[in-house]
């Protein structure tokens, strides 16, 4: 969860710090040790979210539950979008490609299929050697498809379930009042109002569990924000 938010989410696709060469390699590596199976490629995460921001709730979404009968067929809709920007055969606009963490070589062998049926045998593994109870092997499936999971709760139930703070042409909600499980990716109303903000808390009750990793970082200059954005915090 951590990799993806900090570096899929603010990173590459909102550009909300900066870092330098090896520090993004660096942390290309740790996306995809800490993600295994459901590693995502930097460079095609950030296109697709940038097309989620400029066209949300619309066909050309490529999740939205305003146009997907269910979660599996919106969810299978992201997943071939996701895999045609892989593969290069998913037309994508020239403003979606800016300022993208790019490493062809690496990408291509954490989305392979050796690579993911290797985590999968790891995953196995685990559980032969640690379950205590066959009932667990039913959450096998979530560990494996991790990233899917944590993307279907967010892109359907926030954009259907929730509270909202900031009026805006879309159905986007905070699905949570405090969002500890998901490091502040269910405030999604906040982050549609303000998407660059390295804070995703806006009231104050909102904590935002990376923020102060974030700051962290740019206190050991591992990071660079060009200007600290301050959200102001309501009641």
């Amino acid at each position: 969860m951590f990799s993806q938010t900090f570096f899929q989410h603010r990173y590459a696709a909102h550009g909300s710090f900066n870092m330098n060469k090896f520090w993004e390699r660096f942390f290309f590596v740790f996306a995809y040790l800490t993600q295994g199976s459901s590693y995502m490629s930097p460079r095609a995460y950030a296109i697709m979210h940038r097309m989620h921001h400029a066209y949300t709730d619309t066909e050309k979404d490529p999740h939205s539950p305003s146009f997907s009968s269910n979660i599996f067929k919106m969810m299978w809709r992201t997943k071939n979008i996701y895999s045609g920007i892989v593969k290069g055969t998913y037309p994508v606009e020239e403003r979606f490609i800016k300022n993208l963490p790019e490493w062809p070589l690496f990408d291509k062998w954490a989305n392979s299929i050796v690579s993911k049926g290797l985590w999968v045998t790891l995953y196995l593994a685990f559980f032969i050697v640690f379950a205590t109870s066959p009932w667990l092997y039913l959450l096998l499936p979530i560990v494996i498809l991790m990233g899917a999971f944590h993307g279907a709760l967010i892109n359907w139930f926030a954009h259907k379930y929730g509270y909202i703070n900031f009026k805006l042409k879309n159905t986007s909600h905070n699905l949570v009042f405090v969002d500890l499980l998901m490091l502040g990716e269910s405030y999604h109303n906040n982050h549609h109002k303000h998407p660059s903000s390295i804070n995703f808390g806006t009231r104050w009750h909102e904590i935002d569990p990376v923020y102060p990793i974030i700051l962290f970082l740019k206190w050991l200059r591992i990071i660079r924000v060009a200007k600290l954005q301050v959200v102001p915090v309501t009641l």
